[in-house]
């Protein structure tokens, strides 16, 4: 198999997109079912393969420009007149795609993930650290015996994603690495053989996956 151009490159990217967004979602149900039945190690553990997908997504979409958060900053970015308006347009363009700035400390607005995008800096810098911050609260639920700190979790999300949007680190404009490699990778990885759902806590602990 050989790529031909651009536009397959883009429908291979975002195949694999769609099947390991799919498999995630699966992943994601299998940690609020541990979590129901108080399995702590299966929550932590399972926690931590979507975690690792995550990143691993956020590779897959570096290789197509298509798929790339740079280039939604950077046109922004160059419609400012000034040095002031240059951060003010990047914050704007940052709350579109995370979370519009009607929120308190701890009650978040109804318009997050409004503009949510599969780009490339996006999963890596916002998502992932998100999914852990809620992930980790469902382990410290389990490990102590006390109901899920709602509050606590929402003032945290809240303040990773302020910070994300006052950020001004850059994102590449251009993708880079091999999108046929990548995604024989992540099949062999993550999609030709799925039995981890089906093995027992024991198995899951001391499997890297």
């Amino acid at each position: 198999m050989f790529l031909c151009g651009d536009i397959d490159r883009y429908d291979l990217v975002d195949l694999a997109r769609q099947a390991l967004a799919k498999y995630a979602n699966n992943v994601f149900l299998r940690i609020i079912e541990a979590y129901q039945m108080n399995e702590v190690i299966r929550v932590t553990v399972y926690s931590q393969h979507f975690l690792d997908l995550v990143k691993d997504l956020d590779i897959l979409l570096s290789c197509h420009n298509g798929f790339l958060l740079g280039p939604w900053l950077e046109s922004a970015k160059h419609l400012a007149k000034d040095s002031d308006q240059e951060k003010q347009l990047e914050w704007n363009a940052r709350t579109q795609i995370s979370m519009w700035f009607d929120n308190t400390e701890v009650e978040a607005s109804l318009l997050h993930d409004y503009g949510n995008k599969y780009w490339c800096g996006l999963l890596e810098d916002y998502y992932r650290p998100r999914a852990a911050i809620y992930f980790k609260y469902l382990i410290e639920s389990l490990q102590t015996g006390k109901s899920f700190a709602l509050v606590e979790w929402r003032r945290e999300w809240i303040k990773l994603t302020n910070n994300w949007q006052s950020s001004r680190k850059t994102y590449s404009v251009k993708a880079s690495g091999d999108a046929l490699n990548i995604s024989r990778w992540l099949y062999d990885k993550y999609l030709r053989n799925t039995n981890y759902r089906d093995q027992d806590t024991d198995s899951l602990a001391s499997s890297s996956f």
